[in-house]
């Protein structure tokens, strides 16, 4: 909910990098935020590049749902290794070699101009006819995503199932093996290599489907999820969305409480 405690929390967060900048002395600023499916992190990133480009500093803003594999991509996943990659989200639907190249891409400050793939929620594909154009360089980049930051866990953890589908499907736990050394990569390649960090902490993973429906609803009608289909969707989210509520005082440099009317409390640091 925007209002002006949220607007007071942008500012904070906007201060916060622009010291950070000034403290490091550095030229570029790599930021991530963390939230669950429905947190409002998009919102939150586009009111935070406004604020930072009203200081007069250009801003990359991406999502790592920018990076999902293609529908083809992810079958061939699912024939590979488990029919559970059919279904974006987890880590290992990504092109992580994209998103490292954008990150190298803003780090070198050369100039360059960049067409990124168009991944569509509502056809759950990559479109041919859309592209986000990027014009490097920046001064800042902001990365969101609901796993970002997070750094995979003990192969002994993922052992115990936390929901169907993980019990039913996923008996031989190829898919878990899979997404956890994955999550771990993203965190050596990407995540690591922020200068802040930031996790939007949701009251609990009951809300996401709440919060989920409400964005589903503003897609066309024929490409909506019905309810059944969305808690099935959301199922594959469980396992990391718990684990970061669990640990996120270990995995970010900072943290903002949404209650479940979606105010966002105050910026706190961590580190």
């Amino acid at each position: 909910m925007i209002n002006n405690k949220y607007l007071d929390t942008v500012k904070d967060v906007t201060e916060h990098i622009i010291n950070l900048k000034k403290k490091r002395k550095k030229k570029k600023i790599f930021c991530i935020i963390s939230g669950s499916q429905g947190s409002g992190k998009t919102t939150f990133v586009s009111e935070i590049k406004k604020s930072l480009q009203k200081r007069k500093l250009s801003v990359l803003a991406l999502s790592i749902d920018n990076f999902y594999l293609s529908k083809k991509e992810r079958l061939a996943l699912s024939k590979k290794i488990s029919q559970l990659f059919l279904t974006r989200g987890v880590p290992g639907t990504h092109n992580l070699k994209l998103i490292n190249k954008i990150l190298k891409n803003f780090q070198s400050n050369k100039k360059n101009k960049y067409k990124l793939p168009f991944f569509s929620k509502g056809h759950d594909d990559i479109l041919s006819s859309k592209f986000v154009s990027i014009k490097f360089p920046y001064d800042i980049f902001i990365l969101e995503g609901w796993c970002a930051g997070y750094q995979g866990c003990s192969n002994i953890q993922i052992k115990e199932p936390v929901n169907r589908i993980e019990k039913l499907l996923d008996k031989d736990f190829k898919w878990r093996e899979y997404v956890n050394m994955m999550s771990k990569k993203y965190f050596s390649k990407i995540y690591k290599k922020s200068d802040f960090s930031i996790f939007l902490k949701i009251p609990s993973f009951k809300q996401v489907f709440y919060w989920r429906r409400q964005q589903e609803r503003k897609l066309p009608k024929k490409l909506r999820m019905n309810d059944y289909q969305l808690k099935k969707f959301i199922s594959f989210y469980q396992r990391i969305t718990l684990d970061l509520l669990k640990d996120y005082k270990k995995c970010f440099d900072s943290y903002i409480s949404i209650d479940s009317k979606h105010n966002f409390g105050k910026l706190r640091i961590l580190k």
